[in-house]
């Protein structure tokens, strides 16, 4: 099955098939063997990529959105397949994302890299969240200004909590 993955400003076509006890995933001209094992129930997996070991963690977000935490660093995605990708296509180029910014994860706020008024950029870091003793970039989606900060360094939040919200630019 062939999906279209976009992360950042970046497209990638992945096409994923079943091979033998795993699967076959075609990404840029290249095909490597993945066995998939679950470590907790749809949230973390652990990858065997061509013989190399990937720990993998996945929080879903609304829509077809994924936050994937690979190796100690988080990837905002969108993940579509064909009809969505082709549907997206007939709706124009623009692209929205999120203006308001809520943790995908209960955590402790450790650095806040903005203040209200500053100017961010889609995929510039806003702040570090750390959840299970690891540190995770939580990113812009769109360009703009930063509104309201709704969080401070130390804070705890739990999932889905407010914690900025970025003003067109």
């Amino acid at each position: 099955m062939k999906y279209h993955v976009l992360v950042g400003d970046g497209h990638h076509e992945v096409d994923v098939r079943r091979d033998g006890g795993g699967y076959a995933v075609s990404l840029a001209g290249q095909t490597f063997h993945v066995d998939v094992g679950t470590v907790a129930d749809g949230q973390a997996y652990s990858l065997l990529i061509a013989g190399r070991s990937l720990d993998l963690a996945v929080e879903e977000r609304p829509g077809a959105a994924l936050d994937l935490l690979i190796g100690g660093r988080r990837y905002a995605t969108v993940v579509l397949g064909e009809r969505e990708w082709r549907a997206r296509g007939i709706q124009g180029p623009g692209r929205q994302g999120e203006r308001v910014v809520h943790a995908v994860m209960t955590g402790i706020v450790r650095e806040v890299l903005v203040a209200p008024g500053d100017s961010v950029r889609a995929g510039q870091t806003l702040l570090i969240l750390e959840a299970m003793k690891m540190e995770n970039e939580v990113k812009a989606s769109v360009d703009g200004s930063v509104g309201r900060l709704a969080v401070t360094a130390g804070q705890t939040v739990t999932k889905g909590e407010l914690l900025l919200e970025i003003e067109a630019g």
